[in-house]
């Protein structure tokens, strides 16, 4: 059996090549099971992947809150403007 790519892109290029309306139909419909049968796998392969986790850290902690990192903001703008 085809990979799912490959049976997507076999229907494509039957697609393409195909000129009277009647021959085009059962092609789109087979493209489209054909699609939605790959992306509930792909949905499936992604829904089981994990999360991605944040790997840079701040050299001053972490901000609890909106505040304080409004605050630590402000400080910092105001370090370098030197006011």
């Amino acid at each position: 059996m085809l990979r799912m790519e490959d049976r997507i892109r076999k229907l494509c290029a039957e697609l393409l090549a195909t000129k009277g309306d009647q021959e085009v139909r059962p092609i789109l419909a087979e493209l489209r099971d054909a699609l939605r049968v790959y992306i509930e796998r792909m949905r499936e392969r992604f829904g089981a992947y994990p999360f991605l986790v944040e790997r840079r850290v701040r050299n001053d902690g972490l901000l609890l809150n909106k505040q304080d990192q409004d605050d630590a903001a402000n400080k910092a703008s105001l370090r370098n403007t030197g006011t």
